[in-house]
């Protein structure tokens, strides 16, 4: 008896296995092609009737937690109120609509540059653009300082501003003996005093010019971006949609097929070689 023998037909009954499975596809070829092309072109024509939804971006240079700030209720509150949504609504109501803006605002962070990107979606774009102003509005007052830290503010700038003159004016008068002096002198001590000086006051004007910009807190010149005006919707995206439910309608269909297959040929045995010849008869293959 040939030792091979068991091998070769489990790989006769494989091939046929799978010749079987090539047959089911076959036969139900027109389905599984034209079942996702017809419900693709359906979905497409939906999409159509959906609401449309419009973003409008902004990009701040700032710090990660005003990021945060923009989505807090603070904010959102003074944003609805100043834009008139929450006119003659319950404070139920108000919070409903509070929970909506919420869902329709994203927030971004940069990883290298820290930049902010805020993105809000509306039913139209010039109320996601206005929505957009009135956050970034709203989180400028809302961070500005305010009561203790603007008055220790105010009393730092002040005490530089006396430093700085103090400096300018002792390096005045070094500069003044240093040009007085004799040119045979030794002067290097005096000029090295000088330089020091210079760099002190610029050190003090940079400091200045930071709590300067702490008092002043964010403003319209820290904008990278104002809020756009969008042109086109970004929802729903037809195209992708459409694509996506092709796709998944055409792996349910394909499952569907096969299942249908195994189930039959689990309780019949129909010969492949009858199945096979009508395949040809019905895209006329030859006799």
């Amino acid at each position: 008896m040939d030792q091979h023998s068991p091998a070769r037909a489990d790989e006769f009954e494989d091939s046929i296995d799978l010749f079987d499975v090539v047959l089911t596809l076959a036969e139900n070829i027109k389905l599984l092609l034209l079942g996702p092309l017809i419900a693709g072109a359906l979905v497409y024509g939906l999409t159509f009737l959906l609401p449309q939804k419009f973003q409008s971006t902004a990009v701040l240079r700032s710090e990660a937690e005003v990021a945060s700030y923009m989505t807090t209720a603070a904010v959102l509150d003074a944003s609805l109120a100043n834009l008139g949504f929450l006119k003659d609504l319950s404070e139920e109501e108000a919070e409903e609509a509070r929970i909506d803006l919420t869902q329709r605002i994203t927030t971004q962070v940069g990883r290298n540059d820290k930049l902010v990107t805020l993105h809000v979606i509306a039913d139209s774009p010039g109320v996601a653009q206005s929505i957009a102003n009135e956050i970034l509005k709203n989180t400028f007052a809302g961070l500005r300082p305010k009561g203790a830290e603007l008055k220790r503010l105010e009393t730092q700038k002040t005490a530089l501003e006396q430093q700085i003159s103090e400096l300018l004016t002792t390096s005045k008068k070094a500069q003044k003996l240093l040009d007085e002096s004799s040119p045979a002198g030794d002067n290097g001590l005096l000029a090295e005093s000088i330089s020091s000086l210079s760099e002190g006051g610029i050190r003090m004007q940079e400091t200045l010019l930071k709590v300067e910009k702490k008092i002043e807190g964010l403003t319209t010149e820290d904008l990278l971006q104002s809020p756009t005006l969008p042109k086109r919707p970004a929802a729903p995206r037809k195209g992708l949609t459409a694509i996506l439910s092709a796709v998944g309608i055409g792996f349910l269909l394909l499952v569907f097929v096969l299942v249908r297959h195994f189930w039959i040929t689990a309780n019949t045995l129909e010969p492949q070689r009858h199945r096979l010849d009508a395949l040809k008869r019905t895209y006329g293959l030859g006799r």
